[in-house]
């Protein structure tokens, strides 16, 4: 029992903290050397509407995983490692100290999901 509460939380952890990137980016302004540094690489448009189109699969899946949906265990799996290709197809984009400790949380509350997923008891549920 004790392990469907820090699963259910670990999920809710990593939603709100996406939730938070999310609207943060828009509302804190970056550094200038950030700014400067993310101007001079160039992104393609359709890079950046996979990256929209990722992250509300993420919100989405975040709920299956929260209701114990069996489609959620495995578009989990698939949110994370396109994800993973997501990150490297961008190239280099800087961060400030915030937003870079975030997104480490973030992959390792992931990497701590995919775990309890696939091998703990919890996978029984799905």
């Amino acid at each position: 029992m004790k392990l469907i509460i820090i699963f259910k939380r670990l999920v809710l952890i990593n939603f709100f903290i996406t939730l938070f990137i999310v609207f943060s980016s828009f509302l804190i302004p970056d550094s200038e050397k950030v700014r400067y540094f993310n101007k001079s690489v160039d992104v393609d448009d359709s890079l950046l509407i996979l990256g929209v189109l990722w992250i509300i699969a993420l919100f989405i899946t975040s709920y299956l995983l929260y209701t114990f949906k069996k489609i959620g265990k495995r578009m989990f799996l698939y949110i994370f490692l396109t994800g993973l290709i997501l990150a490297i197809l961008y190239g280099p984009i800087a961060f400030d100290p915030l937003f870079y400790f975030l997104d480490g949380v973030t992959m390792s509350i992931s990497g701590a999901l995919l775990l309890m997923l696939y091998f703990t008891p919890i996978s029984k549920k799905f």
